[in-house]
């Protein structure tokens, strides 16, 4: 049981990346990594857990700050 909780929390966090990377991509032309640390990555992550939004919306609206 822990495992699968573990792979779910694991493909939370690898799309998460992968959207924040296509919002900064898109927005700026550069990915995540040219505008925010990795711990701001994971802050921005622990940030998303703790609301009741969309993962996309939060990302959108994460992007905004630093676009």
């Amino acid at each position: 049981m822990t495992t699968q909780n573990t792979n779910t929390a694991d493909s939370s966090w690898t799309i998460f990346i992968e959207i924040l990377s296509d919002e900064f991509t898109a927005k700026t032309g550069f990915g995540v990594y040219a505008h925010i640390t990795p711990v701001d990555v994971d802050q921005a992550y622990r940030q998303y857990q703790l609301r009741n939004a969309p993962m996309r919306l939060f990302v959108r609206e994460y992007v905004k700050h630093y676009a």
